[in-house]
């Protein structure tokens, strides 16, 4: 499950951000401690950008469906788009505090490390990590790493869990990305995908990284929610194959029960 920089941590350069996102932003979240209705003005007194910049942006904010504007008041307000972007970071907040119990659980049971990640571009983004507490040993993997989907199983669960349009849209950006090693990486792909249909779960032994096993499953809690999935890994002398495949079959249960306690706490939400 785990790759390159898993044993130790490399460093990354902080990517530039953009400035225009920067400030669209720093916009919107002025709407959060301030009165329903904003006009320009207000927000350039509560944000300091220029009042050019601010007419700029809450025009395009407006046509994103991110604002609202009222003609008889000439003033903004937040549009339905905020709230579904905020339902969908609440919603994968609620996965997160669901699974970390069952994470820490078979981390310690099986003495390997565990995780739930989403898929961000071409790589499975971690939003949970959990560590067994009966053992030293374990990967550097935190929340918020990234593997590459294509070369661990934990992003060719994430991959199985894609409609056929969405996966068609994935592998050409996969093909883009790694360019000359994606003929390899695909097989490892197909491979992948071809075991979560068999058995309901992907093994890597060693195919990432020589010194690691992992195994990983899909979870797929609700349609409103991203692709998801569960994954475990651990030094490869602490898993061996019949191991790695018990957990693979806990993981398999684990991500069944989770889906449907997942899908009757939203139903539950949403009849409140």
């Amino acid at each position: 499950m785990a790759g390159a920089g898993i044993l130790k941590r490399q460093g990354r350069k902080t990517p530039p951000v953009s400035t225009a996102l920067s400030r669209g932003l720093r916009l919107l979240s002025v709407f959060a401690e301030a009165p329903v209705w904003m006009s320009n003005s207000d927000i350039v007194e509560r944000t300091h950008l220029p009042a050019a910049t601010v007419a700029r942006l809450t025009k395009s904010l407006a046509l994103m469906g991110l604002l609202h504007y009222s003609a008889s008041r000439r003033r903004f307000r937040l549009a339905p788009g905020v709230v579904r972007l905020g339902y969908g970071a609440r919603s994968e907040a609620q996965i997160v505090e669901l699974t970390r119990p069952y994470l820490q659980e078979i981390a310690d049971n099986f003495r390997v490390h565990t995780a739930l990640a989403v898929i961000d571009g071409t790589d499975a983004l971690h939003l949970e990590v959990c560590h067994s507490s009966a053992t030293l040993v374990t990967l550097r993997l935190e929340a918020g790493s990234r593997i590459p989907l294509a070369a661990s199983p934990i992003g060719h669960a994430l991959i199985s869990c894609l409609e056929e349009t969405q996966l068609r849209h994935l592998m050409a950006a996969l093909e883009r990305h790694h360019g000359g090693d994606w003929s390899h990486l695909a097989q490892h792909v197909e491979q992948g995908l071809s075991e979560i249909e068999e058995q309901g779960f992907a093994l890597s032994l060693g195919n990432w990284h020589e010194d690691v096993h992992g195994v990983a499953v899909p979870l797929r809690p609700s349609g409103q929610l991203n692709a998801m999935s569960i994954a475990c890994g651990a030094p490869r002398a602490h898993t061996p194959p019949s191991r790695l495949r018990e957990l693979g079959q806990e993981l398999v249960h684990l991500s069944a029960a989770l889906s449907t306690r997942a899908q009757n706490t939203q139903f539950h939400q949403h009849a409140v």
